[in-house]
């Protein structure tokens, strides 16, 4: 009876051991120690890849943006350097020559027209004829040397007004348009790299946060 009262079952012996061995493994912290960092959420890690990937992207998307634009932005500078280098080289020079040409011919016909005005008083001044046709006669071609002066008065101004107003303004309209797609490059350049830089910026605190996060579970795992 004595004997069988201090016998302990089987039982009773394993669960104490399991007692025992879980006491061993989960010590609590000493007084003032710090518990050790417990493994952040999968669904968190998941998410700051996520964050990072998609920062990546942006980044990668901003950059070909970018190129696309600049290369856009510099052939119009580059046609409107063109158009401003034909005009000066060969547009310009040609219909300046073209209206001091057409000035040359209403100088010459209005000298025709004078001669032959001249030429006509004279014959008629050795020739007897009536009076009513010689009236007829001079005053048609004088009528001609008027008309000669009127063209010829006509080409002086447009020659003054191309060589002073049109050829001036066309030029600095052209000029102009340099300028600004000069001006426009510059801007998205800068622009570029404000974005891609910003861009940047947040790809590489995705990439801390993460290797925060994958540190902290490295740190926890036993």
């Amino acid at each position: 009876m004595i004997a069988n009262r201090f016998r302990t079952s089987p039982s009773v012996l394993g669960s104490l051991a399991l007692l025992l061995a879980l006491g061993c493994h989960s010590t609590p912290p000493a007084p003032g120690e710090a518990a050790p960092p417990s493994a952040p959420p999968r669904n968190e890690l998941e998410a700051a890849r996520q964050k990072v990937h998609v920062a990546e992207l942006e980044l990668e998307q901003a950059a070909k943006k970018h190129d696309a634009e600049q290369a856009s932005k510099k052939q119009e500078l580059e046609l409107a350097q063109s158009a401003l280098r034909q005009f000066d080289a060969m547009e310009a020079p040609n219909r300046l020559a073209r209206e001091q040409l057409s000035l040359a011919r209403s100088k010459d016909a209005l000298a025709e027209q004078e001669e032959g005005l001249a030429q006509l008083e004279m014959t008629y001044a050795e020739v007897d004829l009536a009076d009513k046709t010689r009236e007829i006669v001079l005053q048609r071609n004088h009528r001609r040397v008027e008309r000669a002066k009127e063209e010829l008065a006509i080409a002086e101004r447009e020659l003054a007004n191309l060589e002073q107003h049109a050829l001036p303004r066309e030029r600095k309209e052209l000029a102009l348009a340099v300028d600004e797609k000069t001006s426009a490059l510059e801007d998205e350049r800068r622009g570029a790299e404000i974005e891609l830089l910003e861009k940047q910026m947040s790809l590489q605190e995705a990439r801390d946060a993460l290797a925060k996060l994958e540190k902290g579970g490295a740190a926890s795992t036993p």
